[in-house]
C-alpha cells in the first residue's frame, strides 16, 4: 500500500481540523473577559497543522490564527496594547515552530515513503529472478523463497517455508549443511561452485551456489540468503564439448599414426611379394603368414582412419530398412541361440546417403557388443524410424528430419564413466583376447563421416540403446561405379619419384623398374638443379617436409607443361583434396598400395596423358 505525502493539498483533513479548532478556540475566546488567559489556546492551531507535514498548510494556518488572534483582540479593545502584541507573538513562534517540524515530518516521510518503494521493487526483482534466491534462519529453516526456487526446485512457497533446508539437498550426499550454517553465524560468506540437489518429482540437478550472511541493524548475523542457479545443461554442454575435443585430439593422433603405419605396411607386404618369388614352398608359407599379418595390420589402420574420419569411402543411395532386413539372418546366428534378434523396419522406405559396407559394418559392431553385454542371454531390438531434430535439442545437427536406427539390448548395461569414453580408441571393458576396442571408435567415425551422430543410453542391469541419426536422401539417382583401373606395364617412360621416406621411395623405384619403366629419384631440396628432360610423369608423395607435394608439382609444370602427376598418401582422400584444392580428377593412390594398385595409378596418369596428345 503507498502512502499518499499530501505536499501540494493545503486543506488537507488535517488542515482543515486545525482551521476548525483555530475559529471554534477564538469564537471562545471573543466571548471571555479580555483579562482571561483563555485567548492563548487559539494558538494551538499551527501545532495541530503539523500532521499535514506540509509547510505550506501550517503557514496557512498560521496566517489564520494571527488574523483571528488580531481581531478578537481588537475587538475587545486591546488594539496597540502590550496585550495585544504578545498574543501575536504567540501566534507567529507558534506559527514558526510548526513550519519548521512539518518541514521536518515532510523529509521523513519522503524517505520513508523511498525506501518502502526500493524495498518493493528489491522484492520484486528478486521475485522475478530467474535464478533461485532463498533465505533461512541460522537453524536452517527456510523463511523465503522465490518463483526462481519455485520454477527450478518445482516446491512453491507454502509448501517450503517452514521446513528445513536439508530436504534439498540429495541424503547420500555429505551432511556440510551444519558447518556452513556456523560458518555463515560467524559471517562468512560461502561458495560452492557445484552443489547436487534435488527437485519435487526426485530428479537430481546441479547448483552453483552463493550463500551471504543477513545482519541486522545492530551489526548481528540473524539469517543467511542463497542465490542458486542451475548448472545442469550448462555443465553437460561444457562435458559434450570436452567429449568431441577429447575424441577430436584422438582422431587426429589416430590419423597420424595410421598415416605412420601405413608407410611402413606398404613396406612389408610390397617386399614380401617379392621374396614370394625368390623363396622355397616353406618360406611361401612363411611369407604368407607375414602377408596375413600385415593385412591384419592394415585393416586395423583401416578403422583407425575411420574413427578419425580420414578414410575414403563410396557411398551411395542406401534403404536403411533393406539393410537390417537382410542382415537379420546372419546376425542371428552370429549372436547365438540364447539371444533373440528382433528387427523392426520402418513400414516405409528409408533412403539414406551412405556406404552399403560401412552401414552393415555399423549394425555388426553394435549387435556383437550387445551379445557381449548379455552372457546369461536377452533380446536385441534393431529398429528403424524417422526422428526430428529441432533446435533446442541437445543433438548437435541442423534441426529437420533424420533416418534413426536404433539397436537396443537387455544386457548389464554400464556406467555413465564406461559410456563417457565409450567412442574412445583402444578403450574396451573386454578381456584383451576378445576385442581391439575398435569396435565401437569405428562406428563414431563413420557415422560422423556421413554427417550422422550417435548417443547412447544406459543404465546398470536394464540393459543399453544406441540410437544413429542420418541425413535422409534427397535424391533417388542411381549411383555410377567406375570399373577398377587395370595395371600396365611400361615401354621406358622416365618417372620421376619424390618421397620422404625412403624405403618407400626405394619400393616404387623397384615396382616401377621390375615392370618397363625407367624411374628416378628426386630430392625435393635440389629439385631446381635436377634436369627433368625426357620425364613422363611424376609420383610424388601429398604431405612432405617443407613444400608439400601438389606445391612442388606446380613447380616443375611451370617448366614442363606436359609433365604428368600421381600422387600418393597415406591421409584421408577427402582431407587431402580439401586441404591443398585438388579436385576430383586427381588420381591419389592410398598407402598402403600393393604393386597392381601402383602400377594402374600409372597407367591411367599416363593413358590421360596420350589422349591429350592425340
Amino acid at each position: 500500500m503507498k502512502l499518499l505525502i499530501p505536499v501540494s493539498v493545503p486543506w488537507s483533513p488535517y488542515g482543515l481540523v486545525s482551521v476548525a479548532t483555530v475559529t471554534l478556540l477564538g469564537a471562545i475566546s471573543a466571548a471571555a473577559p479580555a483579562r482571561l488567559l483563555m485567548f492563548g489556546v487559539v494558538a494551538i492551531g499551527p501545532p495541530l497543522a503539523v500532521a499535514t507535514a506540509s509547510p505550506l498548510t501550517v503557514l496557512s494556518v498560521g496566517g489564520y490564527t494571527l488574523m483571528i488572534a488580531f481581531a478578537i483582540s481588537t475587538w475587545q479593545g486591546l488594539l496597540g496594547s502590550t496585550d495585544q502584541t504578545l498574543r501575536l507573538l504567540t501566534v507567529v513562534c507558534a506559527t514558526l515552530v510548526s513550519w519548521s517540524l512539518a518541514r521536518h515530518l515532510r523529509t521523513a516521510l519522503r524517505a520513508t515513503a523511498s525506501a518502502a518503494r526500493e524495498r518493493e521493487m528489491l522484492a520484486a526483482i528478486v521475485d522475478q529472478s530467474s535464478d533461485a534466491i532463498i533465505a533461512s534462519a541460522l537453524d536452517g529453516t527456510l523463511t523465503a523463497w522465490n518463483r526462481g526456487a519455485e520454477r527450478i526446485y518445482g516446491y512453491t512457497a507454502n509448501q517450503v517455508i517452514g521446513q528445513p533446508l536439508a530436504n534439498l539437498i540429495r541424503p547420500d550426499q555429505p551432511d556440510r549443511l551444519p558447518q556452513v550454517l556456523a560458518d555463515l553465524a560467524a559471517g562468512q560468506q560461502i561458495r560452492i561452485d557445484e552443489a547436487q540437489r534435488i527437485r519435487s518429482d526426485g530428479t537430481p540437478f546441479l547448483v552453483s551456489v552463493i550463500v551471504s550472511p543477513i545482519r541486522d541493524e545492530y551489526g548481528m548475523v540473524v539469517a543467511a540468503a542463497a542465490t542458486e542457479r542451475d548448472i545442469t545443461d550448462e555443465k553437460l554442454a561444457r562435458q559434450r564439448s570436452e567429449r568431441a575435443a577429447r575424441m577430436e585430439s584422438l582422431g587426429q593422433l589416430a590419423g597420424g599414426i595410421a598415416h605412420d603405419f601405413n608407410n611402413l605396411l606398404a613396406i612389408i607386404l610390397n617386399y614380401a611379394d617379392f621374396l614370394g618369388e625368390e623363396v622355397s614352398d616353406d618360406g611361401t608359407r612363411d611369407l604368407a603368414r607375414i602377408k596375413d599379418a600385415a593385412d591384419r595390420a592394415k585393416a586395423l589402420t583401416g578403422q583407425l582412419l575411420l574413427f578419425a574420419k580420414r578414410e575414403p569411402t563410396e557411398v551411395g543411395i542406401v534403404d536403411l530398412n533393406e539393410v537390417i532386413t537382410e542382415a537379420g539372418d546372419l546376425l542371428s546366428r552370429t549372436i547365438g541361440a540364447d539371444i533373440q534378434l528382433l528387427c523392426r523396419p520402418r513400414s516405409e522406405a528409408l533412403p539414406v546417403y551412405a556406404n552399403r559396407g560401412r552401414l552393415d559394418q555399423i549394425l555388426l559392431n553394435l549387435v556383437i557388443n550387445a551379445r557381449d553385454a548379455m552372457p546369461e542371454g536377452g533380446v536385441v531390438v534393431v529398429e528403424t524410424d524417422l526422428a526430428d531434430v529441432h533446435a533446442e535439442d541437445s543433438t548437435p545437427l541442423p534441426p529437420g528430419q533424420y533416418a534413426r536406427l536404433t539397436v537396443s539390448d537387455t544386457g548389464t548395461g554400464m556406467t555413465a564413466e564406461v559410456r563417457d569414453r565409450l567412442f574412445e580408441p583402444f578403450f574396451t571393458t573386454k578381456p584383451a583376447d576378445r576385442g581391439t576396442g575398435l569396435g565401437l571408435a569405428t562406428v563414431y567415425g563413420i557415422v560422423g563421416d556421413a554427417g550422422g551422430h550417435i548417443s547412447v543410453e544406459s543404465a546398470l542391469g536394464i540393459g543399453t540403446t544406441f540410437r544413429i541419426l542420418l541425413p535422409p536422401a534427397t535424391e533417388n539417382a542411381d549411383q555410377v561405379t567406375e570399373p577398377p583401373s587395370e595395371s600396365r606395364a611400361g615401354h621406358g617412360e622416365l618417372v620421376a619419384v619424390i618421397e620422404d621416406e625412403e624405403y618407400v621411395c626405394d619400393l616404387v623405384l623397384r615396382i616401377l623398374r621390375e615392370n618397363g619403366y625407367r624411374a628416378t629419384a628426386l630430392d625435393q631440396s635440389s629439385l631446381a638443379d635436377d634436369d627433368l628432360n625426357g620425364v613422363t610423369l611424376l609420383i610424388t608423395d601429398i604431405v612432405l617436409p617443407g613444400k608439400s607435394g601438389p606445391a612442388l608439382a606446380d613447380q616443375m609444370r611451370a617448366r614442363h607443361p606436359d609433365l604428368r602427376v600421381l600422387f600418393i598418401s597415406g591421409y584421408s582422400d577427402s582431407e587431402l583434396r580439401h586441404r591443398y584444392g585438388l579436385g576430383e580428377e586427381t588420381r591419389i593412390v592410398q598407402k598402403p598400395f600393393t604393386a597392381v594398385e601402383i602400377l594402374a595409378g600409372v597407367g591411367e596418369a599416363l593413358s590421360e596423358a596420350h589422349q591429350v596428345r592425340r
